[in-house]
C-alpha cells in the first residue's frame, strides 16, 4: 500500500479552487500523466487515462473514477480503478482533497493511497512510493499554476 499526504498552499479562495476542481479540462492539465479524461455522469463518474513511467516500466491504464464523497467547498474523495492489460497491472487509488481557507487563499490537504498489483508492483514499494510522492508534488505545482491563470 502506498500512502502520500501533502499540504499545499494555493493562491485562490476555497470557492474559486472548488470551481477549478470540477473543471475537467483544467484538472487534466494538473494531474501528471493524465492524458485524457471525460465526464460520464456530472460530478459523479469519469473515465481517464493515466500514463506514467516507473523505473524501466511505462504504465498506461484506463481508469474509472468515482466521486465517493463531496462536502462543498471543503473537500471531496475520488476512487479510481483500472488495469493495464499489456502489463497485467491492476491499479486502485483513493484521493481525498480537503480545502480550507488560509492567509494566502486556500490550503489543500492531499491524502492519497493506492495499490498496484502485477508486474509493476514487483518493482518494490520504495520505487513506487517515490514515484507517488513525485506525482503529488508535481500536482501541487501544477494546481498552483492553474489558479494563477
Amino acid at each position: 500500500m502506498i500512502r502520500v499526504t501533502r499540504d499545499l498552499d494555493v493562491g485562490a479562495t476555497p470557492e474559486d479552487l472548488w470551481a477549478l476542481l470540477w473543471d475537467v479540462p483544467r484538472m487534466v492539465g494538473c494531474v501528471p500523466g493524465c492524458v485524457e479524461a471525460r465526464e460520464v455522469e456530472p460530478n459523479r463518474r469519469y473515465e481517464a487515462r493515466l500514463t506514467q513511467r516507473v523505473g524501466p516500466i511505462t504504465l498506461s491504464v484506463p481508469l474509472e473514477v468515482t466521486v465517493s464523497k463531496v462536502a462543498a467547498p471543503s473537500g471531496l474523495t475520488l476512487e479510481a480503478k483500472g488495469r493495464d492489460r499489456l502489463l497485467g497491472a491492476d491499479v486502485s487509488l483513493s484521493v481525498t482533497l480537503g480545502v480550507a481557507p488560509s492567509d494566502t487563499g486556500s490550503r489543500v490537504r492531499v491524502e492519497a493511497e493506492g495499490r498496484i498489483l502485477g508486474k509493476l508492483g514487483a518493482l518494490g514499494h520504495g520505487v513506487i512510493q517515490r514515484k507517488a510522492e513525485e506525482v503529488i508534488d508535481e500536482f501541487g505545482a501544477r494546481l498552483r499554476r492553474a489558479v494563477e491563470r
